[in-house]
């Protein structure tokens, strides 16, 4: 179990700096909606975060994972539903650069998430821990999907933007 724990307390970690990432780059934003979008992940991340903690605790006092019951399709929904309506409403009036390479950093930052949640997964001896990893990285790919989606999007439109307004 101890190996497990510290595999988790290294996601808490990332979580965390996650969190923070996503806190303060809401404030670079342009846009409202992307604003929006950043502040509420920065939440999902912390509730990662408590997640995770709320699992070592468990470990540590009962040596053993406690069962993963929720819901992925409604964690992602969560942002999803209402920063794509919003995003697909605003056009490229204001400059797109900054918001763009911080989507970039946002899609990346996910991506390697996934990777270490799925790393972990296949390294799991135990069926519960296998499935809290494969659990973490599902949340993960679907923050990483989302983010592509939008970079793409908006380079798309970024880069066909007639030059000089």
């Amino acid at each position: 179990m101890k190996k497990y724990i510290n595999v988790l307390k290294y996601a808490m970690e990332m979580e965390k700096q996650g969190h923070q990432f996503f806190k303060e780059n809401a404030q670079k934003m342009t846009l409202p909606s992307a604003k929006e979008m950043f502040e509420k992940l920065a939440e999902v991340e912390l509730d990662h975060y408590h997640f995770l903690e709320d699992q070592v605790n468990h470990m540590v006092s009962n040596n053993e994972v406690k069962e993963v019951e929720m819901d992925i399709n409604r964690e992602n929904n969560i942002f999803e539903e209402r920063a794509t309506k919003e995003m697909l409403e605003h056009t490229l009036s204001e400059s797109m650069v900054p918001d763009l390479t911080v989507l970039r950093s946002a899609y990346l930052m996910e991506k390697d998430f996934a990777e270490f949640y799925h790393d972990a997964a296949l390294k799991a001896e135990e069926p519960k821990v296998k499935k809290l990893f494969t659990t973490l990285a599902t949340w993960e790919e679907g923050h990483e999907r989302f983010f592509k989606e939008e970079y793409d999007r908006h380079m798309k439109e970024y880069m066909y933007q007639p030059w000089g307004g």
